[in-house]
This record gives C-alpha cells, structure tokens and sequence, in this order.
C-alpha cells in the first residue's frame, strides 16, 4: 500500500463530515462558461460532481467511492489511464488533486484530458500556486456531530521539489472506554506546479489556458496568489 492509498484509505471514513459543507469550490465552477457532461478526475465522494446533473466522477480508491451517499456516475479508474472513450465538453481536477502526483504524470494526466475533451470544451484546474503555505499549523476542522468530534490540523514541510503535508487527527467517537480522543497522524506528499510550467504543460497538448484566478471570488491571479485556478479550452 503506498502513501497516498494508505491516506485516502483512513479519510474516507471521514471526508464528507470534514469537507462536505465546503462549496466555494462549486460555486466557482459553476460560475464558468461551461457545459454538459461533465467529468471529474480524482472525484473522491463525488462532492463536487454530484452537484453536477449527470455527472461522471472517476477515482482510483474504493473506499472514497463506496463511502458516500452523493449521487454520481462512479467510475473506480486511474486518472492517467482514463477508463472512458470520451465526447466531455468540461473536466474537473479539483482542490490540489493534479499535486498528487510527480509532472510527468500530470502531463500524461493532461493528455488523457485532452483525448476524452471535446473541441472547445473546458478544462478547470484548482491548485496550490508553487510553494505559497506558509510555515506552521493550519486548523482544517473542529466539528461535533451525532456524539463525533474531530479535530483536525495541518503542518506543510517543504522537502525539496515537494511538500510533506502532515495530518493530525484527534478524534473522540465513543469507540475508548476512557472518553480519551484518539490521536492518528498521516502524511501525503504533493508536487507543486507554478503557473508557467502547467501552462507550457498544457499547451503542448493542445489546451490554451484562457483565464487564471486567484481565488473562487473570481479575483485575478497574482505572482503572490495562494492559488492557480485555470479554464482552459480545448482547441
């Protein structure tokens, strides 16, 4: 089991009650010129593609797809080896998930989006602008739901060409005789990209990025943005 199954393996238990109430995501793509049908790349529960009508979300890991109640057409697959044949007017790579993994597969990763992309479609893109997280501890949640409490905090490392994002979990579910939280830390790596490299990425392969935000408020990207969020069009 590598880091990033072993990671996605353990959230999935806990993804929607972290991050299901978040949309400012979905309202930004939404917001952008595109058009049915949809296909999300690494859709994990479907948060965002389920709020699309007939929406197809492809994932690799089980877990996150089996693990949720939102309506999508799911497809269990690797996003460098998409297992659909094509005829989509918008792809969605969603909040970091191309930083997942090395460039070389975000390249192999944007030729797939190129092949399944209609002429003229869109392709919308969400990550992190280079290495713009700051040092020290970012608080991702503290929920309390049902007799559940989770809290959970981020601490980035830049290592190198990589960050290493670590995760701390206190969870208090009844499951200790003690009332104690139970403490679990994950770590995953990801591979930042700078606006320059993806665009000369994707336009290699026959995407030209039309507009770049810094933000889902539609504020223009800036050099000092803390985000990269591209349409670019299929031509």
């Amino acid at each position: 089991m590598n880091e990033v199954e072993d990671f996605y393996n353990f959230e999935s238990a806990y993804y929607e009650k972290i991050y299901g109430f978040f949309s400012d995501d979905i309202l930004f793509y939404k917001s952008m010129p595109c058009s049915p049908p949809y296909l999300e790349l690494f859709a994990g529960t479907g948060r965002i593609i389920s709020k699309f009508k007939d929406g197809v979300g492809v994932e690799i890991n089980l877990r996150m797809l089996s693990s949720t109640s939102n309506v999508f057409n799911k497809i269990l697959g690797d996003a460098r080896y998409l297992p659909v044949k094509g005829g989509f007017n918008t792809v969605i790579i969603g909040l970091n998930s191309l930083l997942l993994v090395p460039d070389p597969e975000k390249a192999q990763i944007i030729s797939e989006v190129r092949r399944v992309l209609n002429l003229g479609g869109y392709l919308l893109v969400d990550v992190l602008n280079g290495f713009s997280l700051k040092k020290g501890m970012y608080e991702i949640a503290n929920l309390k739901e049902n007799g559940l409490r989770i809290r959970l905090r981020l601490r980035p490392k830049r290592v190198g060409d990589t960050y290493v994002l670590r995760y701390r979990y206190l969870i208090s579910d009844g499951e200790d005789p003690h009332g104690k939280d139970r403490v679990v830390e994950k770590s995953i790596t990801i591979y930042p990209i700078t606006l320059d490299s993806l665009k000369k990425m994707m336009e290699e392969r026959q995407l030209r990025i039309e507009k770049v935000y810094g933000d889902y408020d539609l504020s223009p990207y800036g050099r000092k943005s803390e985000k990269i969020l591209v349409q670019a069009i299929a031509v």
